[in-house]
């Protein structure tokens, strides 16, 4: 896969892609939902520079994950070292064969993180 074999050597590279958007008001937000897969042991780096790119300081961040047997790897670690202002809530890592039925899981996790 195309985009497999991209995203891997973004890593190897410790690259930080361009992203093609920018969120308005960012300082408008309290509270950011941050998903994306697990790729070798942490974010794929188009996160990176989507946290590198804004002040995080004083927001809430809820990680929210898929993987592939990986659990969070180095993502939280990541996250925190990035956005050291930032309170990181409990992360959910769902495996990605569950990624189509994990509904409850994400309602339940969204309850004790007190989003909904």
């Amino acid at each position: 896969m195309k985009k497999i074999e991209i995203a891997k050597q973004e890593y190897n590279e410790n690259a930080r892609p361009e992203l093609t958007e920018r969120v308005e008001n960012m300082e408008a937000y309290d509270t950011v939902i941050i998903a994306f897969p697990n790729w070798w042991t942490t974010m794929p780096m188009a996160v990176f520079t989507f946290l590198e790119s804004y002040d995080f300081s004083g927001k809430t961040i809820c990680p929210l994950i898929t993987h592939g047997g990986s659990g969070f790897s180095n993502s939280l670690k990541d996250i925190q070292r990035l956005c050291p202002g930032a309170r990181i809530t409990k992360g959910l890592a769902i495996n990605g064969d569950d990624a189509a039925t994990c509904d409850k899981d994400v309602e339940k996790w969204l309850k004790q993180i007190g989003l909904m």
